[in-house]
C-alpha cells in the first residue's frame, strides 16, 4: 500500500511539474490582435531547439537602440516549411520582422513573418 501511495505521490509531483511545459507553447502571452513590425539589424541567429531565436537591434526615431528577441518554431520545423537553415541569418543582416508582440510590452516577438534585405519572405513562422 505505501508504495501504490508513494507511486502516485511521484506521479502527481511529475504532472504539476510539467503543466507549465505544456502551456508554453501557445500564444497566451503574446498579443494576438495585431501584429507588430521591426525593421531591425541582426545581432544573433540562434538556429537552436527548442525554439529557433533572432536578436535585433532597432533604430528609434531618437536615435536610440532598443533590443528585440525574436521567437520561432523549432529548426526542424523551419527546415521542412522553408528555405531556412543555420546560415539563414548572419549578424549585420537588416531584416523587417512582423509578429505578436509580449502583453507585457516587453520587446519580443512571436514571429509570423520576416523579410530579408532582398525582398524575399519567410512566413508561418
Amino acid at each position: 500500500m505505501k508504495k501504490i501511495v508513494l507511486s502516485l505521490a511521484i506521479l502527481s509531483a511529475a504532472l504539476f511539474a510539467s503543466a507549465p511545459i505544456l502551456a508554453h507553447h501557445g500564444e497566451t502571452n503574446y498579443d494576438t490582435d495585431k501584429l507588430v513590425t521591426v525593421k531591425a539589424t541582426v545581432t544573433s541567429f540562434q538556429f537552436i531547439n527548442p525554439h529557433v531565436q533572432i536578436f535585433l537591434d532597432e533604430k528609434t526615431d531618437k536615435g536610440e537602440i532598443e533590443k528585440w528577441t525574436c521567437e520561432a518554431r523549432s529548426p526542424a520545423m523551419l527546415v521542412r516549411v522553408g528555405d531556412w537553415n543555420k546560415e539563414t541569418l548572419k549578424p549585420g543582416d537588416v531584416i523587417t520582422a512582423i509578429g505578436f508582440q509580449s502583453k507585457n510590452g516587453a520587446k519580443i516577438l512571436r514571429l509570423k513573418k520576416i523579410v530579408l534585405a532582398d525582398g524575399k519572405e519567410l512566413s508561418d513562422l
